[in-house]
């Protein structure tokens, strides 16, 4: 493919990633920092986008650059692993974790914006904000992958202060999507009671901090109870809770707006591997969606079945200290 023949197929796909009325030029002059002639030459085809260019747009706009260039006509599809380098485990959870803070940012006041998920864990737009389960996760991971001593205990993990903010403001930009779907796995509370009873019967969390985290999970599960009662976040945004009748042996998402598409699968126990292929995202959404038919509404309906799912899921946390 020429030069030419890859900045029209480039200028082609952004078109076709922009909602109606929505400005190209105006676009890619605050996406690129460029002035308006440099914009409006590329435009023209008179310069050629440069290749960190086409990488912006790729992130910002979920543009496939394998796709203009042909390679994927064996059905590959690029992800990104969103690896965490052991060496500096906590810098680069961060870097993943406001990757993912200035994505919502970007689309929250997007009409059409949707997050959907089906859950086999407690989704970190919820436990993010709880410093000790959050906590948790980190510190299961670390134990897993053996960059911890085995000798250390929980309490002695330390969580620099900007995660903890960052984390914060993870769950809170997630609540302003216009429209949330979480489908959830009927045991994801009784999978962390059974992580935290295996720590602490290893002696790496004091029987101090599993009453600790025990507190954090009754105020998370009174905040979901809050929520699936009252279909809505505090953002006012509408949220659907599902509670399925099967069991899910990973975690799935996607967003989606009219101009953008991004799948999740989960990895690795604190980290999702990611697409913008949208054959990927059509088969994610179609498993996501495809889920409802097993489950169970429970957020302003079905009070009956709410009820008991939630008392059992007291019923889980309560036999913690047993």
């Amino acid at each position: 493919m020429t030069t030419f023949d890859y900045n029209e197929e480039l200028i082609k796909a952004m078109k076709g990633k922009l909602p109606g009325g929505v400005n190209l030029a105006n676009t890619l002059i605050d996406m690129l920092y460029l002035g308006k002639e440099a914009v409006y030459r590329r435009l023209r085809g008179e310069v050629p986008f440069t290749l960190a260019e086409a990488a912006t747009i790729s992130q910002k706009m979920g543009v496939s650059l394998d796709k203009l260039v042909g390679s994927n006509k064996g059905m590959n599809a690029i992800f990104d692993l969103n690896i965490i380098h052991y060496s500096e485990p906590l810098e680069t959870y961060y870097s993943i974790v406001d990757n993912y803070v200035k994505i919502f940012q970007e689309i929250k006041g997007d009409p059409t914006s949707v997050l959907c998920t089906a859950s086999n864990i407690i989704p970190q737009t919820f436990y993010l904000k709880y410093e000790l389960l959050s906590k948790f996760r980190m510190f299961k991971w670390l134990y897993q992958f053996e960059k911890i001593d085995i000798e250390h205990h929980f309490e002695e993990l330390q969580m620099v202060d900007k995660l903890l903010d960052r984390q914060r403001d993870f769950v809170r930009e997630s609540q302003e999507f216009n429209r949330t779907v979480y489908i959830w796995d009927s045991k994801i509370f009784v999978y962390l009671v059974n992580d935290i009873k295996y720590f602490a019967r290893t002696n790496l969390i004091s029987q101090e901090y599993v009453q600790k985290l025990k507190k954090e999970l009754i105020q998370l599960l009174d905040e979901l109870e809050e929520i699936a009662v009252q279909g809505v976040f505090k953002t006012g945004k509408e949220v659907s809770i599902y509670i399925a009748n099967v069991n899910f042996e990973a975690t799935y998402s996607y967003i989606a707006t009219s101009a953008y598409r991004l799948s999740l699968i989960r990895l690795f126990a604190i980290n999702s591997i990611t697409s913008h292929d949208e054959n990927v995202f059509r088969n994610v959404k179609e498993w996501v969606d495809s889920l409802r038919k097993y489950s169970v509404l429970i957020s302003q309906s079905g009070e009956i079945q709410r009820i008991k799912f939630f008392n059992e899921q007291r019923e889980i946390i309560n036999r913690l200290c047993e």
